[in-house]
């Protein structure tokens, strides 16, 4: 498969699955543990946040483990970051901004860049240099009517808003005309103490009923 061809296949993939969980913690181990079980539970696309320690280390070690899940990098926002993401196996790269320079790294290893933005004219200068999926973040500061207010004049724009989404709000964003969504501590749980496995269970369980419930 050509470089440009991953990049095709990680967006349809996030575009199907709708959901991009994003791990943010303060161990590695941690990280490790939340991934393993969101993908034992068949989520099958996650995000690794380079604010996590060794993030670099702990993609590598996804995608050597679970082959089939896409595993991208997130919090990338300048060209280094983005080479060193892109070296371990990261299949898509997000950032909180437009960040140029994250974006034509991507680019020219042929993986799937999401820049960030949050005003339209934001969002319109990162479609104008051909982002197929946006972020938008912080989503919670004008939630779902946010979404569907940029899309009204921009329907051209694939929107991913990140923040403020939970199990229990889901249908809302994607109602606004969300292409996907990116869920963080509402599904994965606080990052500065160790993983409550039950209540990261819990919380997985009701994001699958939330979208069964879409179904």
């Amino acid at each position: 498969m050509t470089a440009s061809a991953e990049a095709a296949r990680a967006l349809r993939t996030i575009l199907r699955t709708r959901i991009v969980p994003i791990i943010r913690t303060r161990s590695a181990d941690w990280a490790m543990e939340i991934a393993e079980t969101l993908a034992a539970a068949g989520l099958d696309v996650l995000e690794v946040t380079f604010t996590v320690p060794d993030a670099a280390s702990v993609i590598a070690r996804l995608r050597t483990r679970f082959p089939d899940v896409l595993t991208g990098a997130g919090t990338v926002t300048d060209a280094a970051t983005a080479e060193r993401a892109i070296a371990v196996g990261a299949q898509f790269l997000l950032s909180p901004a437009l960040s140029p320079a994250m974006v034509a790294v991507a680019r020219r290893h042929g993986v799937l860049a999401v820049p960030g933005a949050y005003t339209p004219t934001e969002v319109l200068a990162a479609v104008d240099g051909g982002a197929e999926l946006v972020k938008i973040f912080p989503a919670e500061s004008g939630g779902p009517a946010h979404i569907r207010a940029i899309l009204a004049p921009l329907p051209q724009a694939r929107l991913l808003p990140t923040g403020g989404v939970r199990p229990d709000n889901i249908a809302e964003w994607f109602a606004a005309g969300a292409a996907a969504v990116g869920i963080g501590s509402a599904l994965v749980g606080p990052g500065d103490r160790p993983v409550d496995p039950g209540a990261l269970e819990a919380r997985i369980a009701a994001l699958k009923g939330a979208l069964g419930a879409r179904s």
